[in-house]
């Protein structure tokens, strides 16, 4: 059936681009719905109407299924990078984690948390009040430089007030002069009390730092480490911490001697976590989230479109 071509106009413009529904249309032009349903499909055979589909993030579900299939993760969230400055970066990944955390948390869930400013992002971007009976970890020790906002004791507190519970704090350093030292630390009351929880931690939210050749490690840039350490870490060709834990590119310890001094959570007790989250993005980070995943520290990672296209080119 042959259709005048200004009925055909009219009619798509009704309902492209004025919203009215077929229903509508058929009584306002006093057509049938039939006659309305053959108008559209004709007009866009015709080409009067042209349907394009916005494909540009399709490079994102690209990269998300290829860092969850070669890496064995259960979930990859990429969010879209076209020129954000670091502060939106870290803003756009933190909403991000912070909607995977609300999809998945649960009642008796015990949560463990690290710091830094991506974490803190996360929670930045959680509701004010979250009605689920969980626990809240802290699953490192104190860097005392870091802003108020940023340490481990402050974002542990904020994310347990969020859900009305008490967090179990770490009153210590992250890392102290020798192993001895950490052994003793270890044997205080209530830094064993919040140990204890390590094991039953079913959700963590860790940031992952960078190192070399250039320092984006909060943990690094606190001061907490000596020369010697620094040179150590070097020799032993890392790239990265995760969970104040060191690793090279192929995610192994870079020096044992350093991660026996430190007060966190162990890595045996990492591997056990159903969902060990990892946030972080950028180009310069590529090399530890690589590290941070073959290490198996993470099984989720949040991150952004250059990270995932540096990190799956570092991969092959």
């Amino acid at each position: 059936m042959a259709y005048d071509f200004k009925l055909m106009v009219k009619v798509s413009t009704l309902y492209y681009k004025d919203g009215l529904t077929q229903d509508d249309i058929s009584k306002k032009l006093k057509i049938s719905k039939y006659q309305v349903n053959r108008i559209l499909k004709r007009a866009v055979e015709t080409g009067i109407v042209q349907i394009s589909i916005n494909d540009s993030l399709t490079h994102i579900t690209e990269y998300e299924e290829k860092l969850e299939k070669q890496f064995n993760l259960k979930r990859a969230i990429v969010v879209d990078n076209s020129g954000l400055s670091d502060k939106e970066l870290k803003a756009k990944m933190g909403q991000a984690a912070s909607n995977y955390l609300l999809e998945i948390i649960k009642n008796n869930d015990i949560i463990g948390v690290a710091w830094g400013t991506t974490i803190n992002e996360v929670i930045n971007h959680l509701p004010n009040k979250i009605n689920k009976n969980v626990e809240v970890v802290q699953v490192t020790g104190g860097v005392h430089q870091l802003s108020v906002n940023l340490n481990c004791q402050d974002i542990a507190r904020r994310l347990a007030a969020i859900y009305g519970v008490e967090p179990h704090l770490i009153y210590a350093p992250a890392i102290v002069e020798s192993s001895k030292l950490r052994d003793l630390l270890l044997n205080e009351l209530s830094i064993k009390e919040t140990f204890k929880f390590f094991s039953k931690i079913n959700i963590a939210l860790v940031g992952i730092g960078s190192i070399f050749p250039k320092v984006i490690s909060s943990f690094i840039e606190t001061g907490s480490f000596s020369q010697d350490d620094l040179e150590k870490l070097k020799l032993h060709k890392a790239v990265g911490d995760v969970f104040s834990h060191f690793f090279d590119i192929n995610g192994r310890i870079s020096d044992s001697d350093i991660d026996s001094r430190m007060i966190a959570i162990s890595t045996d007790d990492l591997f056990k976590i159903p969902y060990s989250i990892g946030v972080a993005g950028g180009e310069a980070k590529a090399e530890a989230i690589l590290g941070a995943m073959r290490g198996k520290y993470i099984n989720i990672l949040v991150t952004d479109s250059k990270a995932a296209a540096k990190i799956l080119k570092l991969a092959k």
